[in-house]
């Protein structure tokens, strides 16, 4: 069975070796794990892992904070990619920021990645905005998307409520 468990200092240690694995797996420029751990210093860093049978599937890094959310990562291992544990990952972010009161989401994604586009798009992102060269890497522009968390808003976007699975 899978479970979403935040992730703290004994976690990030405990499961260091397999959340560079999936970063190394999914992005260009992955972070270090010293990159982690610098950033789950910051008080409003969140990290959760989808794990299950003590291996990690995928993770999500987020800030929650004032009214807001920004998602810094979001990976599945690649042998674990088309099973909908993204969705669950964001899905599971999506309910405490809603339950929490927060008022909205944000996000850098590249134009190349089009399953995350994709994927952001169907939980009723929108793109609200380009950062031009963001990524150092390869100079690709950012797409700035973000979703309002309000009932009102997900209604006219026909998501409904965000309800517990």
């Amino acid at each position: 069975m899978n479970q979403i468990v935040r992730i703290g200092w004994k976690g990030l240690s405990l499961y260091a070796e397999q959340i560079i694995e999936i970063e190394n797996s999914s992005f260009p420029s992955p972070w270090s794990i010293n990159a982690f751990k610098e950033e789950m210093k910051k008080s409003i860093s969140h990290l959760w892992a989808l794990i299950r049978d003590k291996k990690i599937l995928g993770y999500i890094c987020f800030w929650m904070f004032d009214t807001e959310i920004q998602i810094i990562n979001l990976a599945v291992h690649p042998e674990n990619r088309r099973q909908k544990l993204g969705q669950s990952m964001l899905k599971r972010m999506i309910e405490a920021g809603s339950s929490n009161g927060l008022q909205s989401i944000w996000l850098e994604v590249r134009p190349s990645n089009v399953p995350a586009k994709n994927l952001y798009t169907k939980f009723g992102f929108h793109e609200a905005g380009r950062r031009k060269r963001y990524y150092n890497d390869t100079n690709e522009d950012a797409i700035i998307m973000m979703l309002k968390l309000s009932a009102q808003e997900r209604d006219k976007q026909h998501l409904g409520p965000f309800s517990k699975s």
